[in-house]
Parts: C-alpha cells; sequence; structure tokens
C-alpha cells in the first residue's frame, strides 16, 4: 500500500508532459494550415513563351565553287629576235593597235645580208650557165662516142665536169636558200592575230637575242587560272559553265566555260590547276583584272532551316537549334552544311517537317514551355 501511494506523484507528472506535448503539436498543426491557406500558389507553371516557327524542309542548293584570281590572255606571247646586233628600222604598230596575223611587226636593217643574197643569187645564175653548156656538150660527146668518132676518155671527162657542175649548183643554191632564212629574221612578224600589248624596241635601238622586242596578246578570249581542291576536283568537268565578276563592271556577270588543265592532283598542295575560258570579243574586259569566279558543280535535295534559327554556343560555336515538341522547347544540336541567302543546309539531326524556332529562340531554354503565336510550312 505504502508503495502505491509513493508511485502516484510520478504518474501524475508523467501526465503532465504529455498533456503539453500533445498542446505545442495542435498549435504548431493550427499554424502550418494558416500559413498554407495565406502564401500564394506557387506550384503554377510557368508562363509560356511565345514564339513563332518554320517547319525544316528541303530544297533545292548548288554546291558551287568559288575562288578568284587574275583576268589573263588566252594567248600572250613575246616576239624576240632571232639575230642580235642589228638596227631596228622601223616599228610598224603602237601599244594597243589590233595586228592581223603575220603582219609585219619590225624591221630590221637588213642591208649586208641583202647584199649576200644578191651575190648568192648571181653565183647560183652562173652556175646554172655553167652546167647547161656541160649539158650540151655532155649530149654531143655522148653521140659522138656512139658514133665513134671520140675516144672513151673524152666522154668521161665531160661527165665528170657536169657532175661537178651539177654540185656547184646545188651548193650555191642551198647558200642562197639559208640566206634567205636569215633574211626572214629581219622582218618579225605577227604569229598570230591580236593586240600589241608592248613594245620594247624604237628604230635606231641594237637587237638582243635574249630580249624581246614586243608583246602580242589575244584577248578576245581571257582566262582565270585558279587551284581546285581535292573535294571539288572530282566534280569539275571541262565544259561546265563558270560565272566571274570584276569590280570595274560592279553589278554584272561574265559567263565562260571551264578547261581542265591539269589531270591529276599535286601531291603537295591536294589541288589541281583549272581554267575559266571567258569570250570578250568587244574586248569590255582587261586582262590583269581581278575576277570573282563562281562554277555550279551539281544540284542536291537537302534539308534547310531559316538561317536566323541557328543558335550557337558561346565559346566552342556549335550550332543548335529549338524545336517544339508536345508545347516545350527541345534543344537540338545540328551540324550545317552550305548557306544559300536566307536559309543554311543541315546535314544532320533534323527532318524535314519539324517545327523549328525561328522567332523567340534566344528567349527559351530546353524544356521551357512555348505558345506557338505564327507558323509557316508545314509540319509532317
Amino acid at each position: 500500500m505504502a508503495d502505491f501511494e509513493h508511485q502516484k506523484p510520478k504518474r501524475r507528472r508523467a501526465m503532465v508532459v504529455l498533456l503539453g506535448l500533445a498542446a505545442v503539436l495542435l498549435v504548431a498543426s493550427a499554424y502550418n494550415v494558416v500559413r498554407v491557406r495565406s502564401r500564394p500558389a506557387e506550384t503554377k507553371q510557368a508562363a509560356a513563351v511565345p514564339v513563332a516557327v518554320r517547319a525544316a524542309r528541303t530544297a533545292s542548293m548548288e554546291d558551287t565553287l568559288k575562288t578568284t584570281g587574275d583576268l589573263r590572255p588566252i594567248q600572250d606571247v613575246y616576239l624576240y629576235p632571232a639575230v642580235g646586233g642589228k638596227k631596228v628600222l622601223e616599228v610598224l604598230f603602237e601599244r594597243g593597235d589590233t595586228v592581223p596575223k603575220d603582219a609585219l611587226v619590225v624591221r630590221l636593217d637588213d642591208g649586208e645580208v641583202a647584199a649576200r643574197i644578191r651575190q648568192a643569187e648571181a653565183a647560183v645564175s652562173a652556175a646554172r650557165t655553167q652546167l647547161e653548156l656541160l649539158e650540151k656538150d655532155r649530149l654531143r660527146f655522148e653521140n659522138l662516142y656512139r658514133e665513134k668518132a671520140v675516144a672513151r676518155q673524152r666522154v668521161d671527162h665531160i661527165q665528170a665536169e657536169h657532175r661537178a657542175a651539177q654540185a656547184r649548183l646545188a651548193e650555191a643554191q642551198e647558200a642562197l636558200k639559208a640566206l634567205q632564212e636569215l633574211h626572214r629574221y629581219f622582218f618579225l612578224r605577227a604569229p598570230m592575230e591580236g593586240m600589241l600589248a608592248e613594245r620594247y624596241v624604237d628604230p635606231g635601238n641594237l637587237t638582243d637575242t635574249g630580249k624581246p622586242i614586243a608583246r602580242m596578246t589575244d584577248e578576245t578570249v581571257l582566262k582565270v587560272v585558279f587551284h581546285v581542291p581535292e573535294r571539288d576536283f572530282v566534280l569539275l568537268q571541262s565544259g561546265m559553265k563558270g560565272f566571274c565578276r570584276v569590280d570595274a563592271f560592279p553589278g554584272r556577270t561574265f559567263e565562260g566555260m571551264v578547261a581542265v588543265t591539269s589531270p591529276v592532283l599535286d601531291p603537295r598542295t591536294r589541288t589541281a590547276m583549272a581554267e575559266l575560258h571567258v569570250p570578250n570579243r568587244d574586248l569590255t574586259l582587261r586582262s590583269g583584272m581581278f575576277a570573282h569566279v563562281t562554277i555550279p558543280l551539281r544540284t542536291r535535295e537537302v534539308v534547310v532551316v531559316d538561317r536566323d534559327a541557328v543558335v550557337r554556343l558561346p565559346g566552342t560555336g556549335q550550332p543548335y537549334v529549338f524545336v517544339v515538341e508536345g508545347g516545350v522547347a527541345r534543344m537540338r544540336n545540328v551540324r550545317l552544311g552550305m548557306e544559300q541567302q536566307t536559309v543554311v543546309e543541315v546535314t544532320e539531326g533534323m527532318q524535314p517537317g519539324e517545327p523549328v524556332l525561328v522567332r523567340g529562340q534566344n528567349r527559351v531554354v530546353d524544356g521551357s514551355p512555348v505558345e506557338i503565336t505564327a507558323a509557316e510550312g508545314s509540319q509532317s
């Protein structure tokens, strides 16, 4: 009984503690309910970003080779004298003159060789006269020998003289021919029809076989020589059309034709030499002008997106676009190809028909909810 009376105060203290804890929990619960009811809704979904989209699509795109180079004449010839130390008597054309083929351009002093030619012609004439006389003697003595009127030795002597006269005539003729060939070198003629681009001598100058006396060009066709990289060499063919522009005629395009001059690649540069030949019959273009060349190589069907749709990662420059999937913007890495006007080729990462953000793409991140306010192109 005494033990029971001793435990009663302990039980009362325990009951008081439990009642206190219950009261604390009740107050805390009530506070949380009030706090939740008074807080604004924080779990509401973020506002959708208004965007415009345009579907990725297929388009025809030309692979082109673009290069630059100087316009050069299709033919460029330097006239060198074949004889040195001879005086220039006359230059018959001025710079810029049109020169017909075979026209006399420069005449040298041929007085000495002309005198030697006259002597050689006289020698040929004398040798021919002597041969004609001996020919008559040979025939006469051969007839007399057949009639047994002269000895055989006499006939043999006449025949030997006749053969010697033939040899002297042939020798004189060869000497005359050589002098006539030499004489031709004193008259420098145009090897082609063209323009006298330069003249390097004046009357009274002496010739030097190592120095040109004039330069002729044919500018009715001009050429641009350029190097073709390996990737384009397999596509480039002779006869393809090409186009060039020059700064002197802004807005004008001149059409030409490709001539591949090198059948192989240079192993050091992995390029080949080619030319674009541009007709220039009216001489509008001039050699030395700087030309911008474009050569269409082939046409391909490719996937394109608007150029403005492409965004690049800072630092790396990795291109990407945003596509709309289920009402949200999804970041899509892409690989780009050629650009043409307002579109760019996508070689990897995109299919035709996918809706691509073309406005608002700089205000979203991957997963941002979007609202399409404008759309162009079909979605399939």
